[in-house]
């Protein structure tokens, strides 16, 4: 896990990127989550275009494992074209993947402070009525010790 004397000595150093070893995957934005591809009857999540997408080759996959699942023969073909499928959709033209080795390093977000906040808190009408009552009674009776 990364620390703040590590960063700091890295901003030191002139390195502007993190080495991948040190960023774990659920840090990253782009981390594909697989709960959310389920369906939910109380959340529209549902019927967004990734989880319609991923519904129906659910609902395919399921059908050829059930036709694949009855001889050996039948399992290798279907695995040895899955992996191929997932071979080639991962590869970019030459077959080169992009390197994921670093990632930038940002500044990181201010937080609140602990104790008061800045600035004064909002007031009700009420509450300003009474103040308002409070100061005239408090000059009626300062204006009346002042005469006797």
């Amino acid at each position: 896990m990364i620390c703040r004397h590590q960063l700091t000595v890295w901003s030191q150093m002139g390195v502007e990127r993190v080495p991948d070893k040190y960023v774990l995957r659920r840090w990253n934005k782009n981390v594909k989550r697989v709960h959310t591809k389920i369906r939910i009857n109380y959340d529209n999540s549902s019927t967004s275009i990734e989880a319609r997408r991923h519904d129906n080759m659910y609902n395919l996959f399921n059908e050829v494992a059930d036709l694949a699942e009855d001889s050996q023969e039948k399992y290798d073909k279907v695995m040895a074209r899955l992996l191929e499928l997932k071979d080639n959709s991962f590869s970019i033209g030459d077959g080169v993947l992009p390197s994921k080795e670093s990632t930038n390093i940002l500044d990181p977000v201010t937080l609140r402070r602990k104790g008061r906040p800045p600035s004064k808190r909002k007031v009700g009408v009420v509450e300003k009525i009474g103040k308002k009552k409070k100061e005239t009674k408090k000059k009626t009776l300062s204006n009346e010790k002042a005469k006797v």
